[in-house]
């Protein structure tokens, strides 16, 4: 490819096989079947029942269909926010981990000792490779 972009004469002999360098186009047809009698659905449905949501592919007369016979409890529902679905109970954070001996070194210090560790990209240290370091005079 020339430094503007443009393909020049002999560009596609020079792929051997498959060329990944050259743009592709791609057009990705998704079509629905309807879940309920197997014919080509024209939209997706979403319901919830019991703390549940659901979706379902259905043509425009199924869709309708389904819609009316829901129709009397939706009337003397009560709209709920959100989505429809159960809500997710509140995640809580675990409490914060104790700080380690190695989090307690200076950078200086880490250094010596990922050298005299031989750790030098290990990403968990023990606290017994610390007080071994320490016992061994933090060489």
């Amino acid at each position: 490819m020339s430094p503007t972009g443009v393909l020049g004469a002999g560009a596609f002999e020079s792929c051997a096989g498959l060329c990944h360098d050259l743009p592709m186009a791609k057009t990705v047809i998704v079509k629905l079947t309807d879940d309920i009698d197997g014919g080509d659905a024209d939209e997706t449905v979403q319901f919830s029942l019991d703390g549940t949501a659901y979706e379902i592919d259905v043509s425009a007369a199924n869709a309708a269909s389904l819609r009316e016979v829901l129709r009397p409890y939706i009337e003397k529902g009560r709209v709920r926010g959100g989505n429809g679905a159960r809500p997710r109970a509140p995640r809580s954070t675990p409490p914060p981990s104790p700080p380690t001996l190695y989090s307690k070194l200076s950078d200086e210090e880490k250094t010596r000792f990922r050298a005299w560790a031989d750790m030098a990209t290990a990403r968990r240290i023990s606290d017994e490779r610390v007080k071994g370091w320490v016992a061994a005079g933090k060489p």
